[in-house]
């Protein structure tokens, strides 16, 4: 089967993280056919929000899915609900506006070494963007660890309630063990049988 996954990584993070390197190496492995598109996006939300419109704008006839983690997991949340296509998230944030005022100020990705000042104005740009009810639950595959020390997992339990959803006790905002759950997310996304 062809068609392209798009990934979109955290806040501070970026294509060459663990989740984002894991499952490329997975699809490489078993279906290398699938294109596998992962953008760098910005650190500012706004900037990253549009930038993940235009890659799926450009993608639209040939998407399989979407996968998004923290950050990520807000943006591809956006993108499931505007384009109706499926999205697996891992420990999304679902109120990004409630942790960045931790996050005011000067940044510099670790990553790629971009620096960007988060401001009050994306904040408030942001807030405008939550969503508070998803319309087609089904859409959604969600991975959730109870120990995430950055986002209250319970928030994403409510929003994800009737999706697919996978709660694991203990872990982290990374997501131990993530690569062990790329064959339930190539099942989810209709790229293997049961």
């Amino acid at each position: 089967m062809a068609g392209s996954i798009l990934y979109l990584h955290g806040f501070l993070s970026s294509p060459q993280s663990a989740k984002a390197c894991q499952t490329f190496a997975y699809l490489q492995q078993h279906h290398p056919k699938v294109r596998f598109v992962a953008p760098q996006l910005s650190g500012i939300p706004s900037q990253a929000w549009q930038q993940a419109q235009e890659v799926m704008s450009g993608l639209k006839e040939d998407i399989i899915g979407i996968m998004g983690s923290s950050m990520g997991g807000f943006l591809a949340t956006l993108l499931a609900e505007k384009y109706q296509c499926k999205a697996s998230i891992i420990n999304p944030a679902v109120a990004p506006h409630i942790l960045f005022p931790d996050y005011l100020g000067n940044h510099v990705n670790p990553y790629t070494k971009e620096a960007f000042e988060l401001t009050s104005e994306h904040i408030q740009a942001v807030e405008k963007l939550v969503v508070n009810r998803i319309n087609q639950p089904d859409n959604y595959q969600v991975f959730l660890q109870t120990a995430d020390e950055v986002l209250d997992y319970r928030l994403a339990e409510r929003l994800y309630a009737q999706a697919n959803l996978h709660v694991v006790q203990g872990g982290d905002h990374a997501y131990q063990n993530f690569a062990t759950e790329l064959p339930k997310v190539m099942r989810f996304l209709g790229l293997t049988k049961s």
